[in-house]
């Protein structure tokens, strides 16, 4: 419990995200803020909280509780707390990222690809690296989410087609979750140092248990989802 850092560049950038966003809802009367201001919170808990520490120096399944955070848990919360908006000359941008096949690529193959040990042993070694990487998985995330729970809902998938974007996305991490789980204890050597080991977990619990965190919670949200989009379709076909 001593090792949070509160690093200036993450605080102040957190902070100035949730006062530009109350800056900019304040008149419209937004009912969905705290969704955005829960998503800032558990960013700024994410990076500057022991959850850091333990991720970058002791547990595995630490490091996957981060990742599963920044990819699938806080995006969809920023999303879902933002409000409807011009876009502007960002509209091809959007157009472009937004088409499902791209959205689905970058935000699955972001988190398949920074798992894959030599890059993910690589970010561990280079503090630029470890941030890029970090920025990675709230970016993709983001736009990961963005046809599913994006505030253009004119853009958002069918019922069909979320159900498929998000289940084939489940099925992904669930290989992800089998590949840790059961894969060899050499893949990550940072965790193989004994003073490391804390809570009584050795190099192979750990990385079990780090395979368990993303197969598990990792298809929860996505498993959520699903059913937040079937309820939610539901709702408005007996209101029709």
């Amino acid at each position: 419990m001593t090792t949070w850092d509160w690093e200036p560049s993450v605080v102040v950038g957190c902070a100035m995200l949730a006062i530009g966003y109350l800056a900019f809802v304040r008149k419209r009367g937004f009912h969905r803020a705290p969704y955005f201001l829960a998503g800032v919170a558990l960013l700024l808990l994410d990076l500057v909280s022991p959850i850091d520490a333990l991720a970058d120096r002791y547990l595995l399944s630490a490091h996957i509780v981060q990742h599963f955070l920044l990819a699938l848990v806080i995006p969809p919360l920023l999303l879902l707390g933002t409000p409807r908006f011009d876009l502007g000359s960002f509209t091809k941008l959007e157009r472009a990222l937004g088409q499902p096949p791209v959205s689905w690529l970058l935000g699955v193959g972001t988190m398949l690809a920074w798992h894959i040990p030599t890059l993910f042993n690589a970010a561990l070694a280079s503090d630029g690296l470890h941030i890029f990487q970090h920025l990675s998985f709230l970016v993709t995330g983001t736009i990961f989410w963005w046809p599913v729970v994006g505030p253009l809902e004119d853009r958002h998938l069918s019922v069909i087609a979320s159900v498929s974007y998000l289940f084939s996305a489940c099925l992904c991490c669930s290989l992800l979750g089998a590949f840790l789980t059961f894969g060899p204890v050499c893949l990550y050597p940072a965790y193989l140092n004994p003073r490391a080991r804390i809570w009584g977990l050795d190099p192979k619990s750990d990385q079990q248990l780090a395979g368990v965190l993303m197969w598990v919670p990792g298809c929860f949200v996505y498993l959520s989802g699903i059913l937040s989009t079937v309820l939610r379709w539901y709702g408005e076909e007996r209101t029709a």
